[in-house]
């Protein structure tokens, strides 16, 4: 196993997917909008458009074909019974397998799915339900979300404490 796809697994392994919860702390907000701002300036620089959702394969986007043991690779994930927060976990597999492959697209978005996995890290869940994105009492409406504008957010993690600690958005 190379080196970014077994770092990539050691990642995923140390989220405990069981304790995530729909309640959000405010952190988890600013994590889902940078999250959409760089899958948005990712499907730009292809000129991609896929389905309605911010969920997809990213070596399928690219043109690439991952060994189906890439996603055999993480057993965690085989108890993860969100199937929106599993394909995002698996996207980031094929990223870490792609970038051992040397494949520059992969390289250049390295980071695309880190406010993703610091969402799950800090104990974030969200589900899908009627076109939105839903995060505790909020419900982010993916009908448009290719559309919007959304300026750079701080995902340090000091920056998402002081967020959580606060209680205000960057």
């Amino acid at each position: 196993m190379n080196h970014t796809l077994a770092k990539g697994i050691e990642r995923l392994s140390a989220i405990s997917f069981q304790s995530n919860t729909l309640s959000s702390q405010k952190s988890h907000h600013v994590l889902i909008k940078e999250y959409l701002r760089r899958v948005n300036v990712f499907l730009d620089k292809l000129n991609v458009f896929p389905d309605r959702y911010p969920l997809f394969s990213f070596a399928k986007i690219i043109g690439r074909k991952i060994d189906a043991n890439v996603y055999r690779a993480c057993p965690e994930l085989d108890t993860l019974n969100n199937s929106y927060m599993k394909a995002i976990c698996y996207s980031y597999l094929e990223v870490c397998e792609l970038i051992d492959q040397g494949v520059d697209d992969a390289i250049q978005y390295v980071d695309l799915y880190d406010p993703m996995l610091k969402f799950f890290e800090r104990g974030g869940s969200f589900t899908i339900r009627k076109g939105e994105l839903v995060l505790g009492d909020a419900a982010y409406p993916l009908m448009y979300w290719r559309t919007l504008v959304i300026p750079v957010q701080d995902i340090s993690d000091i920056s998402l404490d002081l967020i959580d600690r606060n209680g205000a958005e960057g």
